[in-house]
Protein backbone atom coordinates (compact mmCIF):
# COMPACT_ATOMS: atom_id res chain seq x y z
CA UNK A 1 0.00 0.00 0.00
CA UNK A 2 1.20 3.44 -1.04
CA UNK A 3 2.59 5.86 1.67
CA UNK A 4 -0.14 9.03 2.03
CA UNK A 5 0.28 12.61 3.28
CA UNK A 6 -1.21 13.71 6.77
CA UNK A 7 -1.95 17.34 7.05
CA UNK A 8 -2.12 19.08 10.55
CA UNK A 9 -3.60 22.19 10.81
CA UNK A 10 -0.71 24.70 10.52
CA UNK A 11 0.64 23.19 7.57
CA UNK A 12 -2.86 24.21 6.34
CA UNK A 13 -3.71 27.58 7.97
CA UNK A 14 0.31 28.22 6.40
CA UNK A 15 -0.95 27.40 2.63
CA UNK A 16 -4.45 29.78 3.43
CA UNK A 17 -2.41 32.52 4.81
CA UNK A 18 -0.35 32.32 1.47
CA UNK A 19 -3.05 32.31 -0.45
CA UNK A 20 -1.44 29.11 -2.03
CA UNK A 21 -4.05 26.46 -1.17
CA UNK A 22 -5.03 25.17 -4.69
CA UNK A 23 -1.00 24.46 -4.80
CA UNK A 24 -0.85 22.33 -1.40
CA UNK A 25 -2.27 18.96 -3.03
CA UNK A 26 0.18 19.20 -6.20
CA UNK A 27 3.25 19.68 -4.47
CA UNK A 28 4.07 15.87 -3.53
CA UNK A 29 1.92 14.51 -6.42
CA UNK A 30 1.55 11.67 -6.95
CA UNK A 31 1.63 11.00 -3.04
CA UNK A 32 -2.31 12.21 -1.90
CA UNK A 33 -3.06 14.22 0.87
CA UNK A 34 -5.48 13.55 3.56
CA UNK A 35 -6.72 15.17 6.87
CA UNK A 36 -8.18 13.38 9.47
CA UNK A 37 -11.34 14.41 10.93
CA UNK A 38 -9.95 15.28 14.13
CA UNK A 39 -7.74 17.84 12.12
CA UNK A 40 -10.86 18.69 10.30
CA UNK A 41 -13.12 19.55 13.42
CA UNK A 42 -9.82 21.69 14.32
CA UNK A 43 -10.44 23.65 11.59
CA UNK A 44 -14.18 24.46 12.41
CA UNK A 45 -12.57 26.91 14.60
CA UNK A 46 -12.17 29.31 11.91
CA UNK A 47 -14.76 29.40 9.90
CA UNK A 48 -12.79 30.48 6.91
CA UNK A 49 -10.06 28.24 6.79
CA UNK A 50 -12.86 25.48 7.15
CA UNK A 51 -14.82 26.70 3.98
CA UNK A 52 -11.35 26.55 2.02
CA UNK A 53 -10.88 23.36 3.36
CA UNK A 54 -14.29 22.24 2.31
CA UNK A 55 -13.45 23.68 -1.05
CA UNK A 56 -10.65 21.77 -1.63
CA UNK A 57 -12.82 18.50 -0.27
CA UNK A 58 -15.65 19.06 -3.35
CA UNK A 59 -13.21 19.61 -5.97
CA UNK A 60 -11.98 16.05 -5.12
CA UNK A 61 -8.01 17.56 -4.28
CA UNK A 62 -8.18 16.43 -0.62
CA UNK A 63 -10.22 13.96 1.50
CA UNK A 64 -11.34 13.85 4.95
CA UNK A 65 -10.14 10.61 6.18
CA UNK A 66 -11.83 9.43 9.56
CA UNK A 67 -9.91 8.21 12.82
CA UNK A 68 -9.25 4.96 12.51
CA UNK A 69 -11.46 4.15 15.56
CA UNK A 70 -11.51 0.62 15.41
CA UNK A 71 -8.18 0.09 15.98
CA UNK A 72 -7.19 0.07 19.60
CA UNK A 73 -3.42 0.75 19.51
CA UNK A 74 -3.98 4.18 17.38
CA UNK A 75 -6.66 4.78 19.89
CA UNK A 76 -4.67 3.93 22.60
CA UNK A 77 -1.56 5.98 21.21
CA UNK A 78 -3.25 9.10 20.40
CA UNK A 79 -5.02 9.13 24.20
CA UNK A 80 -1.53 8.89 25.32
CA UNK A 81 0.25 11.61 22.88
CA UNK A 82 -2.84 13.71 23.98
CA UNK A 83 -2.61 12.78 27.46
CA UNK A 84 1.01 12.53 28.77
CA UNK A 85 2.58 14.50 25.84
CA UNK A 86 -0.40 17.53 25.78
CA UNK A 87 -0.43 17.74 21.94
CA UNK A 88 -3.62 19.11 20.34
CA UNK A 89 -6.43 16.16 19.30
CA UNK A 90 -5.62 16.94 15.56
CA UNK A 91 -1.61 16.86 16.17
CA UNK A 92 -2.17 13.68 18.34
CA UNK A 93 -4.51 12.14 16.24
CA UNK A 94 -1.91 12.87 12.86
CA UNK A 95 1.39 11.13 14.65
CA UNK A 96 -0.51 8.28 16.35
CA UNK A 97 -2.02 7.65 13.05
CA UNK A 98 1.01 7.82 11.12
CA UNK A 99 3.53 5.36 13.83
CA UNK A 100 1.40 2.57 12.99
CA UNK A 101 0.28 2.96 9.28
CA UNK A 102 3.89 4.94 8.26
CA UNK A 103 2.56 7.33 6.66
CA UNK A 104 4.11 11.11 6.08
CA UNK A 105 2.85 13.27 9.00
CA UNK A 106 3.04 17.03 7.78
CA UNK A 107 3.68 19.28 10.65
CA UNK A 108 5.77 22.41 11.18
CA UNK A 109 5.38 21.94 15.22
CA UNK A 110 8.73 20.37 15.27
CA UNK A 111 8.97 21.40 19.14
CA UNK A 112 6.42 19.24 19.18
CA UNK A 113 6.63 16.16 16.87
CA UNK A 114 10.04 16.10 15.45
CA UNK A 115 11.66 13.57 18.42
CA UNK A 116 8.28 11.91 18.10
CA UNK A 117 8.70 11.12 14.63
CA UNK A 118 12.57 10.05 15.08
CA UNK A 119 11.80 7.70 17.98
CA UNK A 120 9.62 6.22 15.52
CA UNK A 121 11.11 6.25 12.56
CA UNK A 122 8.06 8.68 10.68
CA UNK A 123 9.11 10.39 8.06
CA UNK A 124 7.77 13.62 8.45
CA UNK A 125 7.51 17.68 6.18
CA UNK A 126 7.34 21.05 7.61
CA UNK A 127 5.54 23.79 5.38
CA UNK A 128 9.19 24.76 4.60
CA UNK A 129 9.94 21.07 3.28
CA UNK A 130 6.41 21.89 0.57
CA UNK A 131 8.19 24.90 -0.46
CA UNK A 132 11.38 23.27 -0.99
CA UNK A 133 9.74 20.46 -3.30
CA UNK A 134 7.94 23.06 -5.29
CA UNK A 135 10.45 24.68 -5.90
CA UNK A 136 12.97 21.66 -6.38
CA UNK A 137 10.01 20.74 -8.91
CA UNK A 138 9.47 23.71 -10.82
CA UNK A 139 6.08 24.07 -9.31
CA UNK A 140 7.33 27.36 -7.60
CA UNK A 141 10.14 29.72 -8.30
CA UNK A 142 12.21 31.54 -5.48
CA UNK A 143 10.06 34.80 -5.79
CA UNK A 144 6.36 33.12 -5.31
CA UNK A 145 8.27 31.26 -1.80
CA UNK A 146 9.17 34.11 -0.61
CA UNK A 147 5.81 35.73 -0.93
CA UNK A 148 4.47 32.77 0.46
CA UNK A 149 6.94 33.10 3.14
CA UNK A 150 6.30 36.89 3.91
CA UNK A 151 2.35 36.36 3.16
CA UNK A 152 2.42 33.29 6.90
CA UNK A 153 4.77 36.21 8.73
CA UNK A 154 2.86 38.88 7.95
CA UNK A 155 -0.01 36.44 9.49
CA UNK A 156 2.14 36.35 12.81
CA UNK A 157 2.75 32.90 11.86
CA UNK A 158 6.16 31.56 12.52
CA UNK A 159 8.57 29.93 9.73
CA UNK A 160 11.96 29.92 10.50
CA UNK A 161 14.04 31.94 7.87
CA UNK A 162 12.37 35.04 6.02
CA UNK A 163 13.96 34.36 2.66
CA UNK A 164 13.82 30.95 1.06
CA UNK A 165 17.54 31.21 -0.01
CA UNK A 166 17.92 31.18 3.65
CA UNK A 167 16.94 28.18 4.17
CA UNK A 168 18.81 24.23 3.83
CA UNK A 169 16.38 22.12 2.26
CA UNK A 170 16.48 18.36 3.53
CA UNK A 171 16.80 15.39 0.92
CA UNK A 172 13.60 14.43 0.55
CA UNK A 173 14.14 12.10 -2.24
CA UNK A 174 12.81 8.84 -1.74
CA UNK A 175 9.80 9.78 0.63
CA UNK A 176 7.30 7.68 -1.13
CA UNK A 177 8.86 4.60 -0.85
Amino acid sequence: MSKIILLDADVVSHFIYAGEILSLPKIFQPIPIRILDKVYEELEQWREKKIQVDNLVNMKLLEIMPFPDSNPAIVREFLHIQKMMFRGKGESACMAVAQYTKDILASSNLKDIKRYCEMHKIIYLTTMDFLCHAQATGLFDETRCNTFIQAVRSKGQKLPVERMNAFNCRDLSGIDK
